[in-house]
C-alpha cells in the first residue's frame, strides 16, 4: 500500500450515491429523450399542410426536421 492510497480522501456519500444511480438517470434521460421525439412526431404529423408550409417543411422533411429540433449539439 502507498502514501497515496493511505491519504487520499475517502469518496463521500454523496459521490458513492450518484455514481451508484447514474445507470438509473442515463436510462431516464433516454427514455425522456425518445418520448419527447415521439410526442413531437405526432404533433408534426397532425398538422395541415398550410402549417407546414409556413414552418417551411413539408410532409417528408418532418423526421429530418424533428431530429434538429430535438438534438443536444
Amino acid at each position: 500500500m502507498s502514501f497515496y492510497e493511505l491519504d487520499r480522501p475517502a469518496a463521500s456519500l454523496a459521490d458513492r450515491i450518484g455514481g451508484f444511480f447514474a445507470p438509473v438517470r442515463a436510462y431516464g434521460a433516454g427514455l425522456m429523450q425518445s418520448l419527447a421525439y415521439a410526442r413531437m412526431m405526432r404533433v408534426m404529423y397532425e398538422m395541415d399542410d398550410r402549417t407546414l408550409t409556413r414552418i417551411g417543411i413539408t410532409r417528408a422533411d418532418i423526421p429530418a426536421y424533428v431530429d434538429k429540433c430535438l438534438s443536444r449539439d
